[in-house]
């Protein structure tokens, strides 16, 4: 009898012990399983931003959804809400930066209809300079360590899923100095550009009296005022 109870108690530690391993496999499982669907989304987000006319509909109809469950969740979270920081930040930008408006600045056509006080154009110019600058001081900010790491610690403290984010979002986490410098000067080329055309238009505002549209073109009263004004146009070509 007892050995018939040592060889139950056997096979129920048995069981035990393959129903455990069994339920370990499984969580194993799943968790990679959520891990995939992570990277996954990570890799949707990457697509779209990599195309050079996203639009931001395609990008939130992404990050407005979480398909992960369990504790990677937490990553898909933090991950999406960065990305929909920074791009929408970078889409913003991007259409500061592709207004047609901004060429027309300087036209015959702007200078017979704004002119010769120019309260929209100069309006327009501070507005969108100013736009520009905090776009810049925000891409800067969302691309230092620290602030990308803080959407991950804001969600989890569990280590495995912090170390997840952390590698889909090394490229972030490590740019170079150089490569954040770059992505400043490109903007500060465009606020510079506006800034000479602002002392264009205080000029021609300046002079109202000295100056008339023909046709396409601007005419002046003197050779000095032409060679001013060329000299504006001169600094615009080279920057």
């Amino acid at each position: 009898m007892k050995k018939e109870v040592k060889i139950a108690i056997g096979i129920i530690i048995g069981v035990i012990v393959v129903a455990l391993v069994l339920a370990g496999g499984y969580l194993f499982f799943n968790e990679n399983k959520e891990k995939i669907k992570v990277v996954g989304e990570f890799q949707k987000i990457e697509g779209i931003t990599n195309q050079e006319n996203f639009e931001k509909e395609q990008l939130q109809e992404i990050t407005n959804h979480i398909v992960a469950t369990g504790k990677y969740a937490s990553v898909e979270k933090a991950g999406k809400k960065y990305a929909n920081d920074i791009f929408s930040t970078a889409y913003e930008l991007k259409t500061l930066l592709q207004d047609e408006k901004m060429a027309q600045v300087l036209t015959a056509s702007n200078y017979q209809e704004d002119g010769p006080e120019f309260v929209e154009t100069k309006k327009y110019l501070s507005e969108t300079k100013q736009k520009l600058e905090d776009g810049k001081a925000q891409m800067l900010a969302y691309v230092e360590e620290d602030k990308i790491n803080s959407y991950i610690t804001n969600e989890t403290t569990d280590e495995a899923c912090i170390a997840l984010y952390k590698q889909l979002l090394a490229e972030d986490i490590n740019m170079t100095e150089a490569e954040k410098n770059e992505l400043a000067s490109s903007i500060d080329k465009v606020v510079s550009m506006l800034d000479i055309e602002m002392e264009v238009i205080d000029f021609l505002i300046a002079n109202k009296g000295k100056w008339q549209i023909q046709g396409e073109q601007v005419s002046f009263a003197s050779n000095s005022l032409v060679q001013e004004y060329n000299a504006f146009l001169t600094r615009l070509r080279i920057l």
